[in-house]
């Protein structure tokens, strides 16, 4: 039985993959190019001692390819080539000097030549993150550029010597080198897509956890309601046992004062019809309020409004935050207090949520590695909360979308529906219910900017 152990990119979001392969190609690419520009000393040093007559000229040959290689990738940085473009032609132009400077020199200066042209090659590719038919290319320019000029040569030995002076060692490792090329790009292209894997389950379990959470408040809000509900029915059927208590007794003394008078209806027992009546009547009028409570209307949102610093709760949700979303992705979250109270008039439970849905969400969408920084602040009588991501942006149209997703027809009461990705807008429309305002932007100079106002008390 064989077992595909083949990695599949097909569940990979193609846009993200495609930047983190650009972005790990780019950095590679700026390591290798300051490597070689940085290392010219060097090969000025390989050439005056084994080269003494003529490094002179190499000298300035060398000097130069490395300013038009410093002008080509200043070019190149202005006028937008990708990574990859740029770090091949830089590299194809020192690879033709290496392959020239190996196809002249005297046979009794080459082969420590061919040896640093060797390590050149190995260095390279096993730095660069590329696509395998660069290195090949610029190992069979070397080979083509290296024996047309050894193919110039007036010996008949021309090759031989080429072979035993370090020719043969240059083709080993510069053709290993592609295949060293060719698996760390394999590799890390395969970690790249984990990564992202990862990043997306990640975002799913956050996802999953705000479910968890809706459905505690919910559990929460339901829970409180039942207590209220209760509440009124123990003291609905409080009144209705005393009245009942009340309502027996009458009929008692009534009952005595028939047996005490067996005449003709007087007007006594008329009085005791009135109060049998009167009985009735509040029986049926309890048997009403008690039937109204039964069909009380529990769906609709009841705010439990209360006075109370908001400090404490937005550092309890920081460190749950903490905990758990912002650890899975590695973000720090970092939170600065106002340093005197805050006092405001809200529901204590959908505020809570309002914190916990807007951190969740907002971790969820930064940057793996990013910095997240919370706000507390206390200005005109007005209590804010400010939470700022620096890195990577959302975009305006983008988080416009997010909180949008909450359709003007649907009740509050919905507010935690099963819809994906509602986080913000929930958050929103909690927000403006208890009479606070929710702002968000996302640019370069605010980064991604989320800010909750509120009306303080003193």
């Amino acid at each position: 039985m064989l077992i595909n152990n083949k990695f599949s990119y097909v569940n990979i979001d193609k846009e993200t993959f495609a930047e983190d392969l650009n972005k790990k190609g780019a950095y590679y690419a700026n390591v290798v190019t300051w490597t070689i520009l940085f290392s010219l000393p060097l090969f000025w040093l390989l050439d005056y001692l084994f080269l003494q007559d003529n490094w002179t000229k190499l000298f300035v040959a060398r000097l130069l390819v490395t300013i038009v290689t410093y002008a080509i990738y200043i070019f190149s940085k202005r006028i937008g080539w990708s990574s990859t473009k740029t770090v091949v032609v830089f590299i194809t132009l020192h690879v033709i000097v290496h392959s020239f400077v190996c196809g002249v020199v005297s046979l009794s200066s080459i082969m420590p030549y061919f040896l640093v042209f060797s390590v050149f090659m190995l260095l390279i590719n096993v730095t660069l993150f590329w696509p395998v038919r660069y290195p090949i290319f610029l190992c069979l320019l070397s080979y083509f550029i290296i024996i047309l000029l050894f193919a110039g040569k007036d010996r008949i030995d021309k090759y031989e010597l080429l072979v035993n002076h370090g020719g043969a060692v240059y083709f080993i490792l510069s053709a290993f080198s592609c295949l060293v090329a060719y698996n760390r790009y394999v590799v890390l292209k395969r970690d790249i897509a984990r990564n992202i894997l990862i990043d997306e389950a990640n975002n799913k379990l956050l996802l999953q956890n705000e479910k968890i959470s809706d459905q505690k408040y919910v559990i929460e809000d339901a829970n409180r309601k039942l207590k209220t509900l209760n509440d009124y029915r123990h003291n609905t059927m409080n009144i209705l046992l005393n009245d009942f208590k009340n309502f027996t007794g009458s009929i008692e003394m009534s009952l005595g004062l028939l047996h005490n008078n067996s005449e003709n209806i007087t007007a006594e027992q008329k009085e005791i019809l009135n109060y049998i009546q009167t009985g009735n009547e509040k029986l049926r009028y309890l048997s009403e309020k008690l039937a109204n409570s039964a069909d009380r209307d529990e769906a609709k949102v009841d705010f439990n409004y209360e006075r109370f610093d908001v400090g404490p709760v937005v550092e309890k949700a920081v460190m749950d935050i903490a905990a758990d979303a912002a650890q899975m992705k590695q973000i720090n979250l970092q939170l600065h207090l106002a340093p005197m109270a805050i006092m405001v008039y809200l529901d204590k439970l959908f505020f809570t949520q309002v914190l916990f849905k807007l951190l969740n969400n907002a971790t969820r969408h930064a940057q793996s590695g990013s910095i997240i920084t919370i706000h507390t602040n206390h200005t005109n009588d007005k209590c804010i909360i400010e939470v700022i991501n620096v890195g990577k942006l959302i975009g305006k149209e983008k988080m416009d979308e997010l909180f949008n997703k909450l359709q003007p027809y649907k009740p509050l009461s919905n507010a935690v529906a099963n819809d994906d990705d509602m986080g913000l807008a929930v958050a929103k429309k909690l927000t403006e219910t208890m009479g606070g305002i929710f702002t968000y932007n996302s640019n370069t100079t605010t980064g991604n900017y989320y800010r909750i106002e509120f009306n303080s008390t003193h």
